[in-house]
Parts: structure tokens; C-alpha cells; sequence
């Protein structure tokens, strides 16, 4: 008969701990690098999740054993009575809720019939079980390591040096993508000059299209064509479809021409490793270790700090694991620092005008008034999920959207100016532009990612360089043609390798502007064009979106909302 089980000490129960901690955490591994091989699904999670995640549930029920231990003090209970039933609960439910298809009842319920079977099991053999742990702690923990030093080597090998040179006096490329930032404002007019007055400014020194059009109304797509010159239906990135490494990148290219390539990330989602988007870069820089990021890691701890109840109960309404434009900007700045000699293509994605809209002080004070609160746009946030709020609501979010905007804009002006300052852009061609814009019920809906209307797809488009002759271009013109843009100016006079042609030429007479949206289950139907994939271009002085099955739509371009 296997002896009383006895409260463990200290000792015993970081031990006890860590060894959940090391299953727990590595069996949510293993199923979420079953989902990515095999059933090739995005899970938003980065890398660094194969050391961080049995960190993170090692750290959650230490802090329950710790708990568990006060009560057996206070109640003279032995802790062990829950000690083992709770720690093969929350690491057995951590593992359940790593796999999307279970839900929460289905994962409790299984988690809790685990905890029992476990614990009659434990009580049978104690010593059996503590044999166990001794024995395989170690190698548990020696795992892990394994996992972290291969992830280190291929950061390592990422960035081994460039082996090709790039002609002398080569120029530098420096591209900025403002996530969610809409060209058109409430009115139909200029969002840049309201908004955005800053850079609005600094584009009278190089070209602005006003009628710039992303290749698709959400960031994987858009990016993935920004990025191959393809379009949606070409590389086919989707919500549970990562570039997949088929055609070839900017960052790629130049890299074969011999420049360093290094992106810094505000949007740690959909503009990852995971994503495909890293192909082609030294450095790819999305992720800030820390809290955040530990919750994020641990299946368990994210679903509890991303639920709308908890997020209302404490308060706080930001995106776990959000990177700041200050954040990206030092991050920049300190890469340049360092930087002696090559050319070098720099990628920035800034993410402050995305949802949730929190634009810090001072720029909230115009929108207080608006919620009669000290937390301006809390009802619209509370709200969002796509469809459309009530009217006062609703100017809530308009009213945050605008200013995140304005905050925004002083944060990438900020940053153009450093580099001015530096010398740093007497060689160096920039790019300002958005991969999306955001819907405020303008089709009867919020957000993007839901339809090809020009809310959605009609984006700032802002080019300087060396030599360049300033002006406005109200030509249609797709973002698709950044990469034959770029490899103009790196490589003149040879053919770029990207479809498409560079925007500098299509100044006069634009093109077709093309856009698509892959459909998706779960995705909101808007009007009669929802439920299938999308696509839009322009032809003549005119604007059409098309479905495959439900024919389509043809707006003028003088009708900014296509009502």
C-alpha cells in the first residue's frame, strides 16, 4: 500500500511546479506544432513560445501552489488534498484550449475528468509518482533548452552576413507602413491633411497619390503583395494561410543585391515569423519579451487576459503583446546606430491607429467629453465586433480612431526628422503608406477585412528620394508595385523581377488598381457582395467590385463612399 502522501515543501513544490510546468507547457508545444504542420494553421504565436510557454504555466501554478500552501497553514489542511488535482487541472486545460476546435465547456469539462482520473492514480502510487518526477525533470527541462538553442541558430543563421556587394553609392530604402490608416476622412476628403497634418506637410517635399489602393481591406494579404508584387489570388494568404515562401520578396531581392535587411514591427500578429512576412530579413524584430508576451505564451493565461470580462473587470483594454511606435522608433534608431557600411532596406510597421483605439494623453482630450468618462471610446470597444454600434457610439470610436491617428502622425514625423538630422536620408529613398484602411459603418459595418469599398482599400501613398521631383498624383495606382518600384531605383535600367511597373511612372497615367478578398467562413456579409471572394479595380473614371457569384457593383470614381 503506497504511504499518506505528505504536504511537500518548498522544495518539493517548485519541483512539483516546474514538472507541471515542463508538461503542461510542452504539451501545448507539441499541439500547436501539430496545427502548424499538419493542418496549417496561423496561431499567432511567435517563436519564442517553445521556451515561454512552459515558463509561463511553471509560473502560474507555482503562484497556485503557493496559494494552496497558505491554506493548509491557516486551515491546517494538507495542501496536497488540491495540490496535485489543481496543478493536473490548469496544465491538462492549458493543453485542451491549445487545440481552436474545443470550446471552453468541452476543455473544462475534459481538463476536470483528467484531474480526477490523475489524482486516484496519485493517491495509489505516491511514491511511484514522485520516482517519476525525480527522474524525468531533467530531461523534461533539458528539452526545453534544446528547443530554445535551435530557435537561437536560426536567429543566428538569419543573420549571417551578406555575402553579395551592392554597386557603390547604391541608395538606402526605408519603407513605413501606418496600419489601418484610411486616406478618405468622415466627410470623403482628405484624411492625410486632417489627420495626419504633419506628414501631410512633408509630402509637399516628394510625390502623394491620392488615389492609392491596397491590394486587399486586411494586413496578411496586403503586406504578402507589398511584398511579392503578386496579388491575393497569386500567393493566397489568408486568415489560416501564411506566405508561404513560393514567390520571392523585396527584402529577398535586395538582399541578393547585396543590402542588409532588418523590419521592426508594431503588429506582432499577422506581420510575423509565422506569417511568412520575415522572409527575406536579417532581422525581424515583432516581439518584446516580457509579461505580456508570457501571458500570450501560455493558451490558459491568454484566453483569460483576452476576454472581454476580464478586460472590463480590470480595466485595461489593450492588445496583449502590442508594440508602440516609440518602441519601434528607438528600435530603428538604435539598428542605425550601429550600422557601417552596405545599403540597407528598412521595413517599420506602425500600429497605433489599429483597434483598440488608445491614443495616450494628450492627444484623448478632444474625444473625453464624448463618453462624459476618463475612458474615452469605452463603449465602442466594448461594442466592436464588426458590426454596427449606435450612432453616439459609434463617433466614440471615430472620435478615438482620429486621434490615434494624430498621435500617430507625430510619432513617424518624429522619426523622418531624426533621420534628417542624422543625415541619414541623403541617400535614401522613403515610402509612407498604409496596407488598409477602417470602416466606421460607412457599408454597415466596422473595421476592415469585410469588403473592397474605398474605406477599406484606399490608403496614404508618400514617396521621397534623392533627385526627385515633387508633386501630386491623383492616378490610381496599386501598392502592388512597390517592389518594381524599389528595384527601379536599386537596379535602373534592368528588369525588376516583380510584376507590376514602378509607381514613379504610373504617376500620369496610374493603372487598374486592382484588389481582392479571399473569402472566408466567419467573415461579415456586407450588402449583396459578402459570401464570396471579392475583387475591385478601376477602369476609366469608373470603379468596380465583382463577385463571382453575385455579378457586380460599378461606383464612379467622384463617389468616394460607393453608396
Amino acid at each position: 500500500m503506497s504511504p499518506t502522501p505528505r504536504p511537500p515543501s518548498e522544495i518539493g513544490l517548485l519541483r512539483l511546479a516546474l514538472w507541471f510546468g515542463l508538461v503542461g507547457g510542452l504539451g501545448e508545444v507539441a499541439v500547436h506544432a501539430v496545427q502548424r504542420l499538419h493542418r496549417h494553421v496561423l496561431l499567432l504565436l511567435g517563436d519564442d513560445t517553445v521556451w515561454m510557454a512552459p515558463l509561463a504555466v511553471f509560473l502560474l501554478l507555482f503562484v497556485v501552489g503557493l496559494g494552496l500552501s497558505l491554506v493548509q497553514r491557516i486551515r491546517r489542511r494538507p495542501a496536497h488534498d488540491l495540490l496535485i488535482p489543481a496543478f493536473v487541472f490548469l496544465a491538462s486545460l492549458g493543453i485542451m484550449l491549445a487545440y481552436p476546435r474545443l470550446q471552453w465547456a468541452a476543455s473544462l469539462v475534459l481538463a476536470l475528468g483528467i484531474a480526477f482520473q490523475c489524482t486516484r492514480m496519485y493517491r495509489r502510487r505516491v511514491s511511484r509518482f514522485d520516482s517519476l518526477v525525480r527522474v524525468t525533470l531533467f530531461p523534461l527541462l533539458g528539452v526545453v533548452l534544446v528547443l530554445a538553442g535551435m530557435l537561437a541558430m536560426t536567429r543566428v543563421r538569419e543573420r549571417k552576413p551578406v555575402e553579395a556587394s551592392a554597386p557603390a553609392g547604391s541608395p538606402n530604402v526605408l519603407l513605413i507602413i501606418l496600419d489601418t490608416v484610411r486616406e478618405l476622412d468622415f466627410d470623403g476628403g482628405d484624411a492625410l491633411a486632417h489627420y495626419l497634418p504633419r506628414l501631410a506637410s512633408a509630402a509637399r517635399h516628394g510625390v502623394r497619390f491620392t488615389v492609392a489602393i491596397a491590394p486587399s481591406s486586411w494586413t496578411l494579404p496586403s503586406h504578402a503583395s507589398m511584398f511579392t508584387g503578386r496579388w491575393p489570388s497569386e500567393h493566397r494568404s489568408n486568415w489560416d494561410q501564411p506566405l508561404d515562401g513560393h514567390f520571392a520578396t523585396l527584402a529577398e531581392a535586395l538582399r541578393e543585391s547585396g543590402y542588409q535587411t532588418a523590419a521592426f514591427v508594431g503588429n506582432r500578429n499577422y506581420v510575423s515569423r509565422e506569417t511568412g512576412l520575415a522572409q527575406g530579413f536579417q532581422e525581424f524584430h515583432n516581439l518584446t519579451l516580457g509579461p505580456a508576451e508570457l501571458v500570450r505564451s501560455s493558451m490558459l493565461l491568454r484566453k483569460v487576459g483576452e476576454s472581454p470580462r476580464t478586460r472590463k473587470l480590470i480595466g485595461w483594454h489593450e492588445m496583449l503583446g502590442r508594440r508602440h511606435a516609440p518602441r519601434v522608433t528607438r528600435e530603428v534608431l538604435h539598428w542605425l546606430s550601429g550600422h557601417q557600411g552596405r545599403p540597407y532596406f528598412l521595413f517599420l510597421n506602425y500600429f497605433d491607429a489599429h483597434y483598440p483605439y488608445l491614443p495616450p494623453t494628450p492627444y484623448d482630450s478632444a474625444l473625453r467629453t464624448l463618453g462624459g468618462g476618463e475612458d474615452p471610446g469605452l463603449r465602442f470597444r466594448e461594442d466592436f465586433d464588426g458590426r454596427l454600434p449606435a450612432a453616439a457610439v459609434l463617433e466614440e470610436g471615430k472620435a478615438a480612431y482620429a486621434a490615434s491617428m494624430r498621435y500617430l502622425d507625430a510619432q513617424v514625423t518624429d522619426l523622418l526628422d531624426s533621420l534628417a538630422q542624422r543625415g541619414a536620408l541623403r541617400n535614401t529613398w522613403v515610402i509612407v503608406a498604409s496596407d488598409h484602411g477602417e470602416e466606421f459603418g460607412e457599408h454597415g459595418v466596422t473595421g476592415h477585412g469585410h469588403n473592397l469599398y474605398r474605406t477599406t482599400v484606399q490608403v496614404p501613398l508618400v514617396i521621397w528620394g534623392p533627385g526627385l521631383e515633387p508633386g501630386t498624383s491623383d492616378a490610381p495606382v496599386s501598392l502592388r508595385n512597390i517592389p518594381a518600384t524599389v528595384m527601379g531605383w536599386v537596379r535602373p535600367g534592368a528588369s525588376s523581377g516583380f510584376p507590376g511597373a514602378s509607381l514613379l511612372k504610373l504617376r500620369a497615367a496610374g493603372d487598374s488598381a486592382r484588389s481582392e478578398l479571399i473569402w472566408q467562413p466567419g467573415m461579415l456579409a456586407v450588402d449583396s457582395l459578402g459570401g464570396a471572394d471579392l475583387a475591385a479595380w478601376v477602369r476609366d473614371s469608373t470603379r468596380l467590385i465583382r463577385t463571382g457569384s453575385r455579378g457586380e457593383k460599378v461606383f464612379k470614381l467622384s463617389d468616394p463612399f460607393e453608396h
